[in-house]
């Protein structure tokens, strides 16, 4: 009888599935030894926790392998630790970014995680085939192989306190791995709401500090032949239910002449299968035109630059090069210029070298050149990181805390038994340059930027101010700087906001994991009250609040109007009218999709949208006429509509997520003049 052999790419599921992507690079592990190996093994596929539990409480594996990331490295190891504890036979390996590279911190790593006997690096797909085979030249007697310090590609372990470390090896030829989704691997997975994920290439050829792909190990590009490639798309088009998204894991789409002919076999999908609606990948850093040709030929690819800072001294600090002014424009413009293409910047805060102003300048490089969303994150040192090293906390004085990742605790029943789990994650609150206090003024700024600017939720005000050279990043300023303007309501958001953000965290992991899994805190984190994204919430806060948002941003236009000595009476008449057509078009998105709603307007909202609301002061009187207007989702939008949110209703924080990851035009209603 053939021995069985684990392999898992778990997600914490208690509220909402928080890792929401198909278990890709598990599941080439998982092919490659199949393929290898099926002669003498029975290997298994798992990705939730109630699946693995099945298995394991009817059969004790010889292996287990667990993928190895911060959003599920305990929910692993307490699997770990429990199948050892039942068979200290069973060998228990990790793989994943989510491990030191220091090697004192590696052996760290290992002294606090007993049961784990051996980390993979980099690929797993070579090294978890040679881990077996040597097991098995010792009839899977760990401490056997360990005593003779096998060397075992891409792995380490510990062997009396020392570390022991087998040669490091990129796969040249990554056509020997076989499609996760052509062997049927990937099959169960469409059954359940989970985006498609692809992967073209392997590889980065930068050298970010926050990134775990930034190892000059992982410098060297490798690509899929491209008719597996094409084969792999058209195996999932044909299979997925309920999904509008596709999502590829490939570093630096668009900047390689192969990605070409993947952009094309896309389109051909869209228009055959009318899928993907929208694409999820990261733009190339280089080659600014070749990625405007791609993004020509997909539709719903949300393009744009990861420029994380536009700072000199912050991108020193890091290790990174970004994209020059002039592309990043000429790419933007692109991107703006095309109706299907919704353009982005990544910026993070507290970066090593960062200060307010350094923040606030580089979110208004991105709305200056014309980004439709400026994305902010938290920095969050990362195992396995240059950022997170010892050396780089003490040169730039890092100040950190720790908190839950979002919809990462619950209770799992493994064996015969239920378990307490929570997984912790490490986030920079300052450094030698940015006190805690501008730290949170910027959260702040990133709120009204998040929930105003963004996704173009309120675009006709800001073309409006455009149109009277009125700064952007200015008035979002000034919308921070008047909360005498805030009705009741809104206040009351962005005092739970600042709450949340600074109260939910905790000097070390043991008093986080304490607070967190108390008896009087652990239901409120499990049911999503306490420990979810304060930024996604309060924005969907602020959304629900419609008219009270609505309100304050008009009003704030007023205001820095007035200011300026730009506000006369008619604009002050158009504002009001604006504000009505803008309510009707955008409030509630979510209900009554089938609803026709009717409004007369004292302005043509349709030439005023076939202008894109950039409308000169002396020209509004243009506009001027009476027309009666209907209000209605057309079949695209409302199976579109449907489609997310029935696949974000099973996700951690899903609405929150569903407006990151969608393009919230098609939320917007439709219009047209009542005949």
């Amino acid at each position: 009888m053939k021995k069985s052999i684990f392999i898992s790419d778990l997600t914490h599921i208690h509220n909402g599935i928080m890792a929401a992507t198909f278990p890709l690079g598990a599941s080439c592990v998982y092919a490659y030894a199949k393929k290898e190996l099926a002669n003498k093994f029975n290997f298994k596929l798992f990705k939730f926790p109630s699946k693995l539990n099945e298995s394991l409480t009817e059969t004790s594996p010889v292996v287990m392998g667990f993928s190895n990331f911060e959003w599920n490295l305990e929910l692993s190891y307490k699997f770990a630790v429990l199948a050892k504890a039942r068979d200290p036979k069973v060998a228990i390996v990790m793989g994943g970014p989510n491990f030191p590279i220091d090697e004192e911190e590696k052996i760290e790593f290992f002294k606090n995680r007993p049961a784990i006997d051996f980390v993979v690096e980099l690929e797993g797909e070579l090294a978890f085939v040679d881990l077996i085979k040597k097991l098995g030249d010792y009839n899977f007697n760990i401490k056997e192989l360990k005593k003779n310090e096998e060397k075992i590609t891409n792995t380490c372990y510990v062997n009396e306190d020392h570390l022991v470390s087998g040669p490091i090896s990129r796969i040249k030829n990554i056509n020997i791995v076989p499609s996760p989704y052509l062997t049927g691997a990937m099959d169960e997975f469409f059954d359940h709401p989970l985006v498609p994920i692809v992967e073209t290439t392997r590889g980065c050829p930068f050298s970010c500090a926050f990134c775990a792909d930034g190892l000059d190990s992982k410098n060297k590009i490798y690509r899929y032949d491209i008719q597996k490639t094409k084969d792999e798309l058209e195996y999932i088009a044909k299979r997925v239910k309920n999904i509008s998204e596709l999502s590829m894991s490939d570093l630096n789409f668009g900047m390689y002449k192969q990605d070409l002919v993947t952009a094309k076999m896309i389109r051909e999908l869209q228009d055959k299968y009318n899928y993907p609606k929208t694409l999820d990948v990261a733009g190339g850093k280089n080659m600014p035109r070749r990625i405007i040709e791609v993004a020509s030929i997909i539709k719903g690819w949300h393009l744009g630059a990861a420029i994380q800072s536009s700072d000199s001294d912050v991108l020193k600090a890091v290790s990174r090069d970004n994209i020059s002014s002039s592309s990043y424009k000429e790419l933007i413009d692109f991107g703006n210029s095309q109706n299907n293409i919704k353009t982005y910047s990544d910026i993070i805060l507290a970066l090593p070298g960062d200060t307010k102003e350094k923040h606030i300048e580089s979110v208004r490089f991105g709305i200056d050149n014309n980004v439709s969303s400026v994305r902010m994150h938290q920095a969050i040192l990362l195992t396995g990181t240059p950022m997170a090293s010892k050396k780089t906390r003490i040169e730039h004085g890092l100040k950190t805390k720790f908190r839950m990742v979002p919809g990462t605790v619950g209770f799992y029943k493994i064996l015969d038994k239920k378990h307490l789990i929570v997984e912790l994650q490490e986030i920079i609150i300052g450094n030698n340059t940015l006190s805690e206090k501008d730290y949170l003024d910027c959260r702040i700024f990133n709120l009204i930027v998040t929930t105003f600017f963004n996704n173009s939720q309120f675009e006709e005000i800001f073309s409006l101010l455009k149109s009277f050279d009125v700064s952007q990043t200015d008035f979002l300023i000034y919308m921070k700087d008047h909360p005498e303007l805030y009705s009741d309501s809104i206040k009351e958001i962005f005092r739970d906001f600042v709450s949340e953000t600074m109260e939910d965290l905790f000097v070390s992991k043991d008093e986080a994991r304490k607070h967190i899994l108390s008896s009087k805190n652990v239901e409120k984190y499990i049911n999503g009250e306490l420990g979810y994204n304060e930024l996604m919430e309060n924005r969907i806060s602020l959304i629900k609040k419609f008219d009270d948002s609505c309100d304050l941003i008009f009003k704030s236009a007023e205001g820095i109007l007035n200011q300026k000595g730009l506000l006369t009476p008619e604009i002050k008449m158009y504002l009001k009218e604006l504000e009505c057509f803008v309510s009707i078009r955008k409030k509630d998105p979510w209900t009554d999709t089938d609803k026709v709603k009717s409004m007369t307007f004292s302005y043509d909202f349709e030439a005023i949208n076939n202008a894109k609301y950039k409308i000169a002061p002396n020209k509004i009187g243009l506009f001027k006429t009476s027309s009666k207007f209907n209000f209605f989702y057309d079949k695209e939008q409302k199976k579109y509509i449907s489609n997310q949110v029935k696949m974000y209703s099973s996700h951690t924080e899903g609405l929150g997520r569903m407006l990151a990851q969608s393009d919230i035009r098609l939320f917007f209603r439709s219009f047209s003049k009542s005949i």
